[in-house]
């Protein structure tokens, strides 16, 4: 019973927020899907014992951590996520264009790294003080929490209007909002480059095949747009990007995988039903009969 009432009330909250419905919707889904189901074990469990409720049960079962630890859950995490989420949509709709065959809201690869390591860093440390509360919480802890969520707070008002996006004129890159644009006569070469990365933290994390597009300038500098991984929108991103270098006359040189990569797409074949193996095939001019990668004259 506790289990389904964490689910149902990670889903009220998470789909109540995410569809804007009012608050007291919201409020009315939580006591009925989360709250009523806790209530009723509560007396299953308890009893008659239930019933004698007085002012310093209700203190202690403000304090109590499993109590904490259920809130973090049920509400405090799905109410962070949804705004980080819409945050970046938020952003995406304000500084992306209608005519971007790509568009991604981090300039810097290492910056955007080191916000997803502080903001995770920040979270953990949260919910240790928000468990244990702010008193019982050791220096060392708050110090951290602190540190971390000034660095997340900063990075993220850093590049509140960083963007990378290719388009019709070129490709557009805003870093620190200093906006530059990158004709298409200033390109003289494109590579196509996968590899198998590493993804997540420790214990967690995994390795992948992803790709990225390195664009070659005239005047001898390079910007690199990606990683891509495989998933639909990824796949047909990096199909429009090519179908635009081709409308471009822009050259293009395409990485041929090793069988060790081969092995790491074939299994995201294996799970994402929604993406095209032949979409993958076309980006990486390989004929999956024939097993032989072919040449495409822009």
């Amino acid at each position: 019973m506790l289990i389904i009432s964490v689910i149902f009330g990670v889903a009220s909250v998470g789909v109540g927020i995410g569809n804007d419905e009012p608050i007291v919707i919201i409020t009315i889904m939580y006591l009925l899907t989360c709250v009523l189901p806790l209530i009723i074990s509560f007396l299953l469990f308890e009893g008659r014992k239930a019933f004698k409720f007085n002012t310093s049960s209700l203190r202690s079962l403000l304090v109590n951590r499993g109590v904490r630890i259920y809130v973090l859950i049920t509400i405090i995490t799905p109410i962070l996520l949804y705004v980080i989420d819409k945050s970046k949509f938020s952003n995406i709709d304000r500084l992306s264009s209608p005519g971007d065959v790509y568009f991604s809201t981090i300039s810097i690869d290492w910056l955007g790294y080191l916000l997803v390591f502080t903001g995770l860093l920040a979270y953990v440390t949260f919910v240790g003080i928000f468990v244990i509360s702010w008193k019982e919480s050791n220096n060392l802890h708050r110090c951290i929490f602190i540190i971390s969520l000034t660095i997340s707070i900063f990075i993220s008002v850093m590049m509140n209007n960083d963007y990378k996006a290719i388009n019709q004129e070129g490709l557009a890159i805003s870093t620190f909002s200093n906006k530059e644009v990158i004709s298409w006569a200033d390109v003289k070469h494109v590579n196509l480059k996968g590899s198998v990365t590493r993804d997540g933290f420790g214990k967690t994390s995994g390795n992948s095949f992803r790709w990225k597009f390195e664009f070659l300038l005239k005047n001898g500098e390079i910007e690199q747009f990606g990683p891509f991984s495989y998933t639909k929108h990824n796949l047909e991103d990096s199909l429009n990007i090519k179908e635009l270098l081709a409308d471009k006359n822009i050259s293009l040189t395409t990485d041929q995988l090793l069988d060790e990569e081969w092995e790491y797409v074939q299994i995201d074949m294996k799970y994402e039903e929604d993406a095209k193996p032949e979409d993958f095939y076309s980006i990486f001019q390989y004929n999956p009969e024939t097993r032989e990668y072919y040449y495409i004259q822009y």
